[in-house]
């Protein structure tokens, strides 16, 4: 494994909605080939996290339900072939902001791919399975650091239906909220991928850590 230099940050213009969050999944493929490497970024205070490809970072401004005020939010994404990978993290002010920032947070992932889903002739609701408390270590405990698992659907680059499962993480450090989140294409059967697949995707999800 190999330290690799912090994303290279790119202006974005602001807005109020956060679409954005999941819009990742339709970048374009390059290389399958995982490259594992440590990041610590220097925004987010005192994180370690593993990506198995060069993450880019990008910064805008995001509303949340329940938040008076917009939010500066960074996101470090790569993918590699028609996988995903990407972690955004946003700041509260106060303690009593941390529970309802990570609950808001899944809510609008859910709901943005459920926009996707039905922009893509989905007439279902988005299947979302919880995958129980998240434990990062060296993370602030909070009832709401949760994981999910979406399956919804959206319009790839040649304007198809194309399944997609989204496995998504929440977690606190301090004032600090953390969305960590794997997409990519289940196929038409919707099964989900197995063997060094969710071995990778297990990899990044346990790659985030904190000082003790």
């Amino acid at each position: 494994m190999r330290n690799a230099a912090h994303g290279a940050r790119r202006a974005a213009p602001r807005g109020r909605h956060v679409g954005w969050l999941v819009g990742l999944v339709a970048l374009s493929a390059c290389s399958p080939a995982l490259d594992w490497r440590e990041l610590r970024p220097a925004e987010a205070h005192g994180l370690r996290a593993m990506f198995p490809c060069q993450p880019d970072l990008v910064t805008r401004t995001v509303s949340l339900p329940g938040m008076a005020q917009p939010l500066p939010m960074q996101m470090w994404s790569c993918q590699t072939g028609e996988t995903t990978w990407a972690l955004s993290r946003v700041q509260v002010k106060e303690v009593t902001d941390v529970g309802p920032t990570l609950a808001a947070l899944a809510r609008v992932m859910q709901d943005n791919l459920q926009a996707a889903s039905q922009m893509a002739g989905g007439t279902t609701p988005v299947s979302v399975t919880p995958l129980g408390a998240v434990q990062v270590p060296g993370m602030t405990p909070q009832p709401q650091a949760k994981g999910w698992r979406f399956q919804a659907r959206r319009v790839d680059g040649w304007g198809r239906p194309l399944d997609m499962r989204v496995t998504a993480w929440h977690f606190a450090h301090g004032l600090q909220i953390f969305q960590a989140s794997v997409s990519r294409p289940v196929g038409s059967s919707g099964t989900e991928p197995r063997g060094s697949a969710q071995d990778a995707e297990s990899s990044f999800r346990d790659g985030f850590q904190f000082p003790g």
